[in-house]
């Protein structure tokens, strides 16, 4: 199941010419583009021939940064930057081959301009030419700026893809694992998304691991979660900064080093690191918010809120500015210095206790 508008164009076989992906759950997004371009194959099996570009991307930033690396582009024709008018133009140059062809633009940002240039092309589409815009990150309320985002979600062009709430992601665990034969209980759901965090990607993959792991046997019990997420680099990640607000150095210093003899990048596990000391501090400014309204601004879960509120509150927002100082030397040492990761990282985590 990829999304409930486009499962029935590919039913009916009345896929649009054009559609809008937006919101914030990449990971849906990129799992409905695989259903798409799957759909689109002809009676032979032949894929339409696909076409990779991205939106101008603004100015690189500099200095420190917390943020994990894109994964890699799968293959396909291309993918360089380009302007929309000259991605819709390409749009227009027919292919010989195959059922015909599939470009992608990601990164589109949601302006008049680009309104327009949508406009324009839905007015006169081309023939055996599909086309998918991404706009990750936007919302409803971009779309109801402009009277052509009214137009696509009336023609049934503009697909959603929200991040799940608590509920709907042990409901959408559920589902992925009845697909891989295997019965997940509620309680397993619960336990998977508490060790992994509410990451649709890393929790697919665990999930998968976690149905091989099973093999003959059919439910996926918490016992069974645990026993193999507590092996994952995804679960250490998660322990080390939930032990950030207990005393002592030891449990902190265990997980970082079960994380780098799992491989983990020092670079990784220093933006973890700082990625939950600003969370903190955000939280920690937040308070008198109401829950709802803090936790969509954090782009976080309300049980991740409540774990984030109990962590802040064993820190003084003091403590908490020093630590976020400390990791940006840590990493301007990691960048610059020949010295071994792991013991500015152990230094670091020592140093990082409440307070």
């Amino acid at each position: 199941m990829s999304h409930p508008l486009l499962e029935r164009h590919l039913e009916r076989q009345a896929v649009k010419p054009l559609y809008l992906f937006y919101g914030d759950e990449e990971f849906l997004m990129d799992r409905a583009l695989a259903r798409l371009e799957a759909g689109l194959r002809d009676d032979q099996g032949e894929p339409p021939v696909k076409s990779l570009f991205y939106a101008p991307s603004p100015k690189p930033r500099t200095g420190f940064r917390d943020d994990q690396d894109e994964p890699a582009a799968k293959p396909v024709r291309e993918a360089q930057e380009v302007e929309m008018a000259e991605f819709l133009a390409e749009a227009r140059v027919a292919t010989l081959w195959g059922p015909g062809q599939l470009l992608v633009m990601r990164r589109l940002e949601l302006n008049a301009a680009a309104f327009k240039a949508i406009n324009a092309y839905l007015d006169h589409p081309a023939p055996r030419t599909w086309v998918v815009l991404m706009a990750e990150g936007a919302k409803n309320r971009d779309l109801a700026k402009n009277p052509v985002g009214g137009r696509l979600q009336k023609e049934e062009a503009a697909l959603g893809f929200s991040r799940l709430r608590e509920g709907e992601l042990h409901q959408w665990l559920t589902r992925e694992a009845r697909q891989l034969g295997k019965n997940l209980t509620l309680a397993a759901a619960q336990r998977l998304v508490e060790m992994v965090g509410d990451n649709l990607a890393e929790l697919s993959q665990e999930l998968e691991k976690l149905a091989l792991f099973a093999g003959a046997e059919n439910t996926l019990t918490p016992a069974l979660v645990t026993q193999l997420t507590s092996h994952s680099r995804t679960y250490n990640i998660f322990a080390l900064v939930e032990a950030l607000g207990t005393p002592g150095f030891h449990q902190r210093l265990t997980s970082l080093g079960q994380l780098l003899d799992l491989g983990e990048q020092p670079v990784k596990i220093l933006g973890m690191l700082a990625r939950q000391v600003r969370l903190l501090i955000r939280v920690k400014e937040g308070a008198g918010a109401s829950p709802m309204e803090l936790a969509r601004s954090l782009g976080v879960q309300p049980w991740q809120l409540k774990n984030l509120t109990q962590q802040g509150a064993r820190f003084s927002d003091a403590a908490l500015r020093r630590h976020l100082a400390m990791l940006h030397q840590v990493d301007l040492h990691l960048k610059t210095s020949t010295g071994n990761p792991r013991l500015w990282l152990e230094w670091a985590l020592i140093k990082m206790g409440p307070g």
